[in-house]
């Protein structure tokens, strides 16, 4: 039986890593400055609630008390100052980037309990699904836009190209 709880206690901390990834696509989506990356980031989080949700209530169905010590999200824990430099200096790549990391991440812990199948059947299947649905999510990550839209890209100055090969309009007289 210890050795059972010790996989319990794994998933618990599963439980606590998806709710740490929600909270990462919650708040990116807050900072989002485009409203299709803010919806895609939304859904992210949504489906991390849900994968959690999930989680939660197989542990409660065994009498296990689900950690919830970072179930809470938003900017509660945020100065202004952070909120003001997310808002000014927000890389939607970097952003994306770093989900999709916490997801990668995610994605070990769920290998270890799958491979270790000392958990009852019924949460194994739970924890394969949700497996499969972070990997596409993860592939569906990666076509996001990653420019934001505010940014001037940088032109190359037009003077400093070479003439050679270069088409060279010209005027009827």
């Amino acid at each position: 039986m210890k050795k059972k709880y010790a996989d319990f206690d794994k998933l618990n901390r599963l439980l606590v890593a998806c709710f740490e990834a929600e909270k990462l696509y919650y708040n990116a989506a807050q900072d989002a400055q485009t409203t299709d990356l803010k919806r895609f980031l939304n859904y992210m989080a949504v489906e991390r609630n849900r994968m959690s949700h999930d989680i939660s209530n197989e542990l409660h169905s065994r009498d296990i008390e689900p950690l919830k010590e970072d179930a809470e999200k938003g900017n509660h824990g945020r100065t202004w100052q952070e909120i003001k430099e997310a808002l000014e200096y927000f890389d939607a790549e970097t952003i994306v980037n770093s989900c999709i990391n916490r997801d990668r991440n995610n994605i070990k812990r769920y290998d270890e309990l799958l491979e270790r199948k000392e958990l009852p059947d019924t949460i194994l299947e739970i924890l394969e699904k949700q497996k499969y649905q972070l990997e596409w999510y993860i592939k569906q990550a990666a076509l996001q836009p990653k420019k934001s839209p505010f940014v001037e890209e940088k032109k190359e100055d037009p003077k400093k190209e070479d003439d050679k090969g270069k088409v060279i309009k010209l005027k009827a007289m």
